[in-house]
């Protein structure tokens, strides 16, 4: 904080007489000096122009209730914390206690000195404000180092506190500081968790309990046995735990723990069977999110009678902190209880289906259309328009979207013939999923001087929800197909000009889906695969047999670990006509570096297809080198082989695999 000795700003304490004039000096002087050290120099009144002053009155109250605590770097030594708020009966005393008791859980800091006044600043009205201070004695390191990791959790409460009387109390509570019963037996039951086991509990422990606690509902607390909500707060402590090791030990992966367990809400008239589950997820980028939405269709994938309890779900994310933990119940519609195979299900498919459903919020993008593109479009569909029976041309391009809608604009040309309607006049006339919005129609030439060509400028909506891949990405290629099908149905056949080779994809795509029937497989990893082919030309022209069989490759990959000390393993088959590489690796720098090898690597007039996919944080790279000549084929194999060799010797028993595969 910046200093302002020089500046004087007015204080009145509420206690001022005349026959107190020393005592009223020294107590200005002392909250000026904690306010120089707890506040920026630009917040405090300096009886400078009014329109200056109301200015710091709004930046003050701004801060408040405003918390500040010194740095010590080692123990023993004295620690000061300061709090400053507007005037709330008995805010002292919450301050006094969360500071003296909370800091470090279980255990009453010496306090050395403490300070509290109300005072006026009479540059910013009436208003009275509250300031305290106390001073505590830090005698160990470890003391000192659980206070650090409590203090932030502490700062939020405080500031929740020493604003509402109603938050302070139910801080106090959860805290065990009152006879509720029920908390008590939690507290009790957590300290006994971390008498029994010290190396896995700690006192932190405790400050989990408060934070559950707080985040419950009266309600959600009173209908749950006292053995079920510990069992929430220990669980979740334990994820907690481990997450921050494993993001310690690998930053750069997706790191999922669940949790399942059977259990009982204490209704009015009788018991409810419910199914607890609790999940502790890190997220890798900024603004990726993790709800009750995401968890809940997962869910339902494997048991589509399972719903959510009622006022269940809550989640815990601290600040900044790039972990999350999560609770919810569930019941099913029918009110049966979950069998074991159920659960057996859930614990099997969820721990890799919740980990593809994290969502990544993207800034929406702005950007006007462009008139002069629309014109040099209608141009080229026009040109395109030589015969009076040529089908209507049209160029579909992708809008905007909004919370529920997807929006392409459409630019259609066609020979209007007199009896013909107009295209408006068929979305009315034709039930549909797309929403019509018109923009122009107009006359753009003429075919032979008699056949009118006519341009009609228009945009369609329709809802994302459908599109929606497990990722929570928009499929905007699956939302292009359907827009060309219901334009189909409403207007007849088009030729879809800008659309060929989305087509062409879409057409080896379901092909190659085709042929895994009856394969067990992720839909989206197999997009993922598919959608990474280089070069682009690869997904309209490869035999989608010889695509099965790379993603065939791929999936045998995922069901064989790394064996220890391997940072990378390769799976080659040779074909008739090609041969096929997988290569799984924990780097996913591995692509550049065989990026740059391949560039040496003489095709002998074959051609590669490659791929690209990240799974559960582990690189799988694939490769399809098209040459019918088995010695340019084991040529790739050893060029592979000889690359991979310079960056870890792997060993041999699982670098190699060789299957023949006749070509039908």
């Amino acid at each position: 904080m910046q200093k302002q000795d020089d500046e004087f700003f007015d204080i009145a304490p509420l206690f001022e007489t005349s026959n107190e004039e020393h005592s009223s000096t020294f107590y200005r002087e002392t909250i000026r000096n904690i306010l120089k050290r707890i506040l920026p120099v630009n917040v405090l009144p300096k009886g400078e122009d009014p329109d200056h002053t109301a200015e710091q009155r709004k930046e003050f109250f701004a801060l408040l209730p405003h918390f500040f605590s010194t740095k010590i770097e080692h123990a023993p030594s004295v620690m000061s914390f300061c709090m400053l708020s507007k005037l709330r009966p008995n805010a002292f005393r919450f301050f006094f206690d969360m500071i003296s008791n909370w800091l470090v859980p279980g255990k009453r800091l010496n306090i050395l000195q403490f300070y509290a006044v109300d005072f006026r600043f009479p540059a910013f009205g009436e208003d009275i404000f509250t300031l305290c201070e106390v001073r505590l004695y830090i005698e160990t390191a470890k003391e000192l180092e659980i206070l650090e990791r409590n203090l932030p959790i502490l700062d939020t409460e405080l500031r929740l506190g020493m604003r509402s009387s109603y938050y302070a109390r139910r801080i106090m509570e959860v805290k065990g500081l009152t006879a509720d019963v029920k908390t008590a037996t939690i507290q009790e039951y957590i300290v006994s968790l971390i008498s029994r086991f010290p190396k896995a509990f700690d006192h932190d422990l405790l400050t989990e309990m408060q934070l559950v606690l707080v985040m419950c509902r009266e309600d959600f607390k009173a209908i749950r046995e006292s053995r079920h909500l510990s069992r929430i707060i220990s669980v979740h402590y334990l994820f907690r735990k481990e997450l921050r090791k494993a993001v310690k030990e690998h930053a750069d992966r997706r790191h999922l723990n669940l949790k399942i367990f059977r259990s009982s809400l204490h209704l009015s008239n009788h018991l409810k069977p419910v199914l607890g589950m609790l999940v502790g997820v890190n997220f890798l980028r900024a603004n990726e999110t993790f709800e009750e939405r995401h968890l809940i269709g997962s869910i339902q994938n494997y048991i589509p009678s399972a719903k959510v309890v009622e006022n269940s779900f809550f989640s815990n994310r601290r600040g900044n902190e790039e972990i999350c933990t999560l609770y919810l119940e569930l019941e099913k519609e029918d009110g049966e209880r979950f069998s074991t195979q159920e659960i057996r299900l859930l614990q099997q498919e969820l721990p890799s289906d919740l980990k593809d459903r994290i969502e990544h919020l993207m800034h929406p993008i702005f950007m006007p259309r462009n008139e002069e593109e629309i014109m040099r479009n209608i141009l080229s569909l026009s040109n395109q328009i030589k015969y009076l029976h040529d089908l209507p041309q049209v160029i579909i391009s992708f809008d905007k979207q909004t919370n529920s809608e997807l929006v392409f604009n459409v630019i259609l040309v066609r020979i209007c013939k007199p009896t013909m309607n107009s295209i408006q006049e068929k979305f009315k006339a034709t039930p549909s999923s797309l929403i019509y919005v018109h923009d122009r129609s107009k006359v753009v030439g003429y075919l032979r001087k008699t056949y009118p060509k006519e341009a009609t400028v228009f945009g369609v909506k329709l809802q994302k929800n459908q599109f929606l891949r497990r990722d929570h990405s928009i499929d905007l290629n699956k939302a292009r197909q359907t827009v060309i099908a219901e334009l189909t149905h409403v207007v007849g056949e088009v030729r879809d000009f800008n659309g060929g080779m989305i087509s062409k994809q879409h057409e080896l795509l379901c092909a190659v889906r085709g042929q895994l029937n009856g394969f067990k497989y992720n839909e989206l990893m197999l997009e993922n695969f598919f959608y990474s082919l280089t070069p682009d030309v690869m997904r309209t022209v490869l035999d989608p047999t010889l695509l099965t069989t790379l993603f065939n490759l791929l999936l045998e990959s995922l069901d064989n670990s790394l064996l220890r000390g391997e940072k990378h393993s390769l799976r080659i088959r040779f074909g008739a006509s090609c041969v096929f590489a997988m290569i799984k690796a924990e780097d996913r720098s591995i692509k550049e570096h065989l990026a740059k090898a391949l560039h040496r690597f003489d095709y002998q007039g074959g051609h590669m297809a490659s791929s690209f996919v990240l799974v559960y944080d582990v690189a799988y790279l694939g490769y399809i080198y098209l040459s019918d000549v088995r010695r340019n084929q084991e040529a790739f194999y050893e060029f592979l082989q000889a690359n991979l060799s310079l960056l870890t010797p792997i060993p041999s028993c699982s670098f190699y695999q060789s299957l023949l595969i006749d070509k039908d």
